[in-house]
């Protein structure tokens, strides 16, 4: 039997959800992230960075240090025209983040992942590294 560390606010649950229908209600913005950080005993959602229109600003605007919960939505056309909106749920984990931060983020992803009914989870660990590896996905 697991123990929850930290609750997930129904304010994080109702934004990531949001994102599932972006498609149907904004279609002239290709991307979209929200991102969520632990505070004290509960996940809240830091900002919905609204600003943010692509991948590298997206990866700008995380903290060096500071661990975060990412869930991104971005348009993709497939070679054969279909037209999807993947949700791709990011466990960004700084190395330079304090150990006790690092072994918190851990201890609630799964039950995040689980809360926000997202799949699979993608684990970065270096802003440089998330940059070159991860950028591909959205292009």
């Amino acid at each position: 039997m697991s123990s929850v560390t930290c609750s997930i606010s129904e304010q994080v649950i109702l934004g990531v959800n949001a994102l599932r229908f972006i498609k149907t209600t904004i279609t002239s913005k290709p991307f979209h992230a929200y991102v969520a950080k632990i505070d004290a005993t509960q996940t809240v959602v830091e900002d919905q960075l609204d600003d943010v229109t692509d991948f590298p600003t997206l990866i700008d605007e995380l903290p060096d240090n500071e661990p975060r919960y990412i869930v991104v939505s971005y348009r993709k056309e497939h070679d054969d025209g279909r037209v999807s909106y993947p949700l791709v749920f990011i466990y960004y984990c700084p190395e330079t983040a304090p150990p006790q931060k690092l072994m918190l983020y851990a201890s609630t992803q799964t039950s995040f992942a689980n809360e926000t009914k997202l799949g699979k989870s993608l684990l970065v660990e270096d802003k440089e590294k998330f940059s070159e590896e991860w950028e591909e996905l959205f292009y």
